[in-house]
């Protein structure tokens, strides 16, 4: 990755950071001007992207410059980059959200904007809706776990910030940090597709990883969005502090239980991943098998040492964990996260093994939703590590049992 490109990645994760802060602010202090700004912000990114990734693709692939897209290549850019900013744009439409709504979790307490003046993450729980007493203190409602809960929260209060209650789970209509990872969604999915199609698809991928390898920056970048992102639009310093921010990510430390689960469940999947790999070649002529795996293929041969298979392995596990199942599944709910999460692995677009990855979702999403997102973390990065590092000592046994990152 040239500097340029190091460059671009931190301008626009910065751009989006900003965003996103915005948003947090918007909700704790339902500030009209804030939301306007957010929506305005929002409306020229949607712009841009139609401008970078559909009118100046188009204009290229007419002229005469050597790397210039196919002209269809071109459109076909050009028609996702639209509907792109088309989505998410009419996202910021509450009557839209409201419907969307149906699709999520519900959630567990009143809507933002239900009380005015008081933000949702600071209101008080519904009595009749959830069934919990008005002043649950009168009735010694809240149990041991709720009042150490408290009892730490207050104690790592940031100075002019409310401390938070505990986390509440489902999506939000009326928030804006829930408008904005909606639009954030959109925006990685698309720039997905677009990537995936200019590039040349699995064919282009296979190429890049071949000729370009990866790098331990590279990787650490990749990583980088993820990680702000998260701990941003959870709120650290707006509505939550780092006490906070962890308790609603769901970082804490594994028990051994749980450390079992986990190391249970990453053996399983590559066992799972081996079968269906087998099932996979055996139904398809080896022409069209090696085309589908070329992608994952490249990827594997160009991590040679233990070293970039752990870093591969780590990377993605706590960016891509911190980001899908500690701060977007409990605002979306398991099955849209684990979707999601299988739309952005682009090596396996349009292939079996994107199958393959909607189960590996799925488990990690259990593991989240049963302990923590630290478990997931440790399931995922076993999942990635294992494979690569017996393609790294024994590669001919690795690939006889179809073992891919």
């Amino acid at each position: 990755m040239s500097a340029a490109d190091i460059l671009l990645t931190l301008a626009i994760v910065a751009v989006l950071c900003v965003i996103t802060i915005a948003a947090n602010y918007a909700d704790r202090n339902h500030s009209r001007s804030a939301r306007q700004s957010v929506f305005v912000a929002l409306l020229l990114i949607n712009a841009l992207i139609v401008m970078v990734y559909g009118v100046l693709q188009v204009t290229a692939a007419y002229s005469s410059a050597e790397d210039a897209p196919e002209k269809s290549d071109a459109w076909i850019a050009l028609g996702v980059s639209v509907a792109m900013a088309a989505i998410s744009s009419v996202l910021m439409l509450q009557p839209v959200r409201n419907w969307l709504a149906r699709l999520f979790p519900r959630r567990t307490e009143p809507p933002s904007s239900a009380i005015s003046g008081t933000p949702a993450a600071l209101q008080a729980p519904d009595a009749g809706a959830s069934g919990t007493p008005l002043f649950p203190q009168m009735l010694n409602y809240y149990t041991a776990e709720t009042r150490e809960q408290t009892a730490r929260t207050q104690a790592w209060a940031l100075p002019g910030l409310a401390p938070a209650p505990a986390a509440r789970d489902g999506f939000d209509p009326a928030s804006m940090v829930h408008v904005v990872a909606l639009v954030f969604v959109i925006y990685v999915l698309g720039n997905t597709v677009v990537n995936f199609v200019l590039g040349g698809g699995l064919s282009g991928v296979a190429e890049e990883y071949s000729t370009s390898g990866l790098s331990a920056t590279d990787l650490l970048l990749n990583m980088l969005p993820f990680l702000i992102l998260s701990v941003a639009g959870v709120g650290l310093g707006i509505r939550r502090t780092w006490r906070q921010v962890i308790d609603r990510l769901g970082l804490r430390l594994p028990t051994i239980e749980a450390l079992g689960i986990g190391v249970g469940a990453a053996i399983g999947l590559i066992i799972f991943a081996a079968l269906m790999g087998t099932l996979w070649q055996s139904l398809v002529s080896p022409e069209t098998f090696e085309e589908q795996t070329k992608a994952s293929d490249a990827l594997s041969n160009s991590i040679t040492t233990l070293g970039m298979a752990f870093l591969v392995a780590a990377t993605a596990a706590v960016g891509e964990e911190i980001a899908f199942r500690g701060a977007m599944q409990p605002i979306f709910g398991f099955w849209p996260t684990a979707i999601i999460f299988a739309l952005t692995h682009v090596q396996y677009t349009l292939t079996p093994a994107a199958l393959i990855i909607l189960g590996v979702a799925v488990v990690f999403g259990w593991l989240r939703a049963h302990y923590n997102t630290t478990t997931a973390m440790l399931a995922h990065f076993l999942y990635n590590f294992i494979p690569l590092a017996l393609l790294v000592l024994m590669p001919d046994a690795a690939l006889l049992l179809h073992l891919h990152p």
